[in-house]
C-alpha cells in the first residue's frame, strides 16, 4: 500500500528524473576530464580538407635544412612550427672531442634551457666522443642507446617511412624529422599521436600508442643517427622538486592553455590543448622543452630545476589531488561546481515548492 501511494505521488518523478540527470553528470564527469579534449579532436576531423592541409605542418616537425658544417643547420622547426635559430655554434676545434660534440648538436640557446652546450660537467657523459648524456642534478637527458639504431630502422620502415620517406626526409604527407632530436621523436610516439592515422588533419588525435616505450626509443635512436640532435630524452628527479614553485610556474605557463586543473581547453581553428592528467613526467618535460603543437618551445625562460618543478606538480598534485573539501567533480574546476549548484539547488527548490502545493491543497 505504501508503494502504491508513493508511486501516485507527482514528487516521485521528478524526484527520480533529478537524481537520475544528477548521477549521470557526475559519473560523466568524473570518467574523463578529457573528453572535451577528444570532442575538439573529433571535430578536428570533419574540418575542410583545404584549412588540413594548410595546418599540416602543425602536427609534425617541418624540415629542417640539412648540415653542411662543422656547426650543424642554420634552423630547426619543432613539430608545430615552433621556430628557433640554430646559428652554426661555435665549435671550439681546441676543446676536447666531447666539448665539441656538445657545441656541435647543442641549438644555440640561452643558459640553462635542455642543450648540452649548458650542461653541468659532472652530467656530461660521451662515448667515442659523442654525448650520451647531458643534464643536470634536475634533469638528465639521455640518449638512446647504439644498439636501438638497428631496430629503430626496421620500426621506422614499418610504421613511418610511407610519409616521413625511407630516410626521414619528409614529403607532402609528413614532414622531415631530420634535426628534430629523439626527445621529439618519443614524445609523438608514445603519446599514441604518431604513427597517424590520418597526417594531414588539423591536430594529431591523441590515442593509445602503437608501440611500446621501448620501440619508441628505437625510431628515436635510428632517427637522431642521421643528424645527431638535442633535445635528448629526458629523465627528470621529481623528488627534489619544489611543489610550492611548480604550481606558480604552472599558473603562469601553462594553465591559460590546459586549465588551472590540467583538463585541457578548446583553442582555435579546431584545436585543443589536451589534459594534462594522463600525460607521463618523461611526456611533460619533453613537451616542455620541444614544443608540439601549438605549445610554444620553453628555452630560456624556464630552467631545468623549474621544468623538474612543474612535471612533479602536474604528476603529483594535478593528477593526484587531495580533493580536501570534497568531491573532486571531475577535477574540470569551478564550472562543475556551479553545475551541481544549479542541479540541486534549483532542482531542490522545485521539488519543495512542489510539496508545500501540495500540503496547501
Amino acid at each position: 500500500m505504501t508503494v502504491r501511494r508513493l508511486l501516485r505521488n507527482r514528487l516521485v518523478l521528478p524526484a527520480a528524473l533529478l537524481a537520475a540527470v544528477g548521477l549521470s553528470s557526475l559519473l560523466a564527469l568524473s570518467a574523463g576530464a578529457g573528453a572535451a579534449g577528444q570532442a575538439a579532436s573529433h571535430r578536428a576531423h570533419a574540418a575542410r580538407s583545404a584549412r588540413a592541409a594548410r595546418s599540416a605542418h602543425r602536427t609534425a616537425p617541418k624540415s629542417p635544412p640539412r648540415s653542411t658544417a662543422a656547426g650543424g643547420s642554420n634552423a630547426v622547426t619543432t613539430p608545430g612550427g615552433t621556430h628557433f635559430v640554430n646559428t652554426k655554434p661555435t665549435v671550439t676545434q681546441t676543446a676536447p672531442a666531447c666539448t665539441r660534440n656538445a657545441q656541435k648538436i647543442g641549438y644555440k640557446s640561452p643558459k640553462e634551457s635542455g642543450s648540452p652546450q649548458n650542461s653541468t660537467p659532472a652530467y656530461l657523459k660521451c662515448t667515442n666522443g659523442k654525448v650520451t648524456q647531458y643534464g643536470d642534478k634536475s634533469i638528465v637527458y639521455k640518449a638512446p642507446p647504439p644498439s636501438y639504431v638497428a631496430g629503430g630502422h626496421r620500426l621506422f620502415e614499418e610504421n613511418c617511412s610511407s610519409c616521413h620517406m625511407p630516410t626521414a626526409q619528409g614529403s607532402a604527407a609528413g614532414p622531415s624529422l631530420r634535426g628534430v632530436g629523439p626527445a621529439t621523436v618519443n614524445f609523438w610516439v608514445t603519446t599514441g599521436r604518431m604513427p597517424a592515422a590520418t597526417p594531414l588533419q588539423v591536430q594529431a588525435t591523441i590515442k593509445p600508442p602503437r608501440l611500446t616505450v621501448k620501440e619508441a626509443d628505437q625510431i628515436a635512436a635510428w632517427i637522431n643517427s642521421l643528424t645527431p640532435s638535442a633535445p635528448y630524452i629526458p629523465v627528470v628527479n621529481v623528488k627534489s622538486a619544489n611543489l610550492t614553485a611548480g604550481a606558480s610556474l604552472f599558473a603562469i605557463s601553462c594553465a591559460a592553455c590546459h586549465t588551472i586543473t590540467g583538463a585541457g581547453d578548446a583553442l582555435a581553428y579546431g584545436t585543443h590543448a589536451p589534459t594534462l592528467h594522463v600525460a607521463t613526467a618523461r611526456q611533460v618535460a619533453e613537451a616542455i622543452r620541444t614544443g608540439p603543437g601549438n605549445m610554444p618551445r620553453f628555452t630560456g625562460n624556464l630552467n631545468d630545476a623549474q621544468v623538474r618543478d612543474i612535471v612533479a606538480y602536474v604528476t603529483e598534485k594535478i593528477q593526484h589531488p587531495t580533493n580536501a573539501g570534497g568531491f573532486g567533480l571531475g577535477g574540470v574546476g569551478p564550472v562543475t561546481e556551479g553545475f551541481v549548484a544549479l542541479l540541486l539547488g534549483v532542482g531542490g527548490l522545485m521539488l519543495i515548492s512542489f510539496w508545500i502545493g501540495d500540503r496547501a491543497k
